[in-house]
């Protein structure tokens, strides 16, 4: 493993939807992350900052559709939660993003590869509640924030903020970057 973090298990292990995977099998579940940060670092640094940015928005997207179905007294509307969600898995399913101060970025074939398969993983473990997909979903989420940095992820962050805060809210931004940052404080 080449990541130069020092990533603080015990840490990981608090985080609320890694605690259960910990708990059944803790070296099983490191394991796992730690295979998922060998893939992931084999991407270029310009594609990990594409990937970082998706998955911010992946996770302020996630934050707001979560609230709406579970009638979060801050939830955003029925039109906007919708108009949230097709903007983010528009992304997803076309495998490319787009910033208005950045414009168009496109993947290439291995990034679009990797995007397809975190896809499938979330369908498989949340919509199909396959619990192995779950647990997969959760461990390469962990590693992409690992090899994704707290640079690249702030950098993400602050694009997001910048380009959709209006679009998702100030609220679902903060609470977006809330999410990330219990990652971000299980390594340095």
């Amino acid at each position: 493993m080449k990541t130069k973090s020092t990533i603080y298990w015990n840490k990981l292990a608090s985080i609320q939807e890694l605690e259960e995977f910990f708990e059944e099998d803790f070296q099983g579940f490191k394991k796992l992350i730690e295979e998922r940060i060998e893939e992931v670092e084999k991407f270029s640094d310009e594609a990990l900052d594409k990937l970082a940015k998706l998955r911010v928005l992946e996770v302020t997207n996630g934050c707001t559709q979560w609230a709406f179905r579970r009638g979060d007294k801050e939830c955003l509307s029925i039109e906007q939660s919708r108009e949230c969600s097709n903007l983010v898995m528009g992304f997803i399913k076309r495998t490319e993003l787009y910033f208005p101060s950045e414009g168009q970025i496109e993947f290439n074939d291995e990034g679009k590869a990797f995007i397809r398969a975190g896809r499938l993983l979330y369908n498989d473990g949340f919509k199909n509640n396959v619990k192995e997909s779950e647990r997969e979903f959760y461990a390469a989420s962990a590693a992409q924030f690992i090899v994704y940095g707290h640079e690249r992820v702030q950098r993400a962050l602050a694009l997001v903020k910048q380009d959709y805060e209006t679009l998702f809210s100030p609220y679902y931004i903060e609470r977006g970057r809330k999410y990330i940052a219990r990652y971000l404080e299980g390594f340095e």
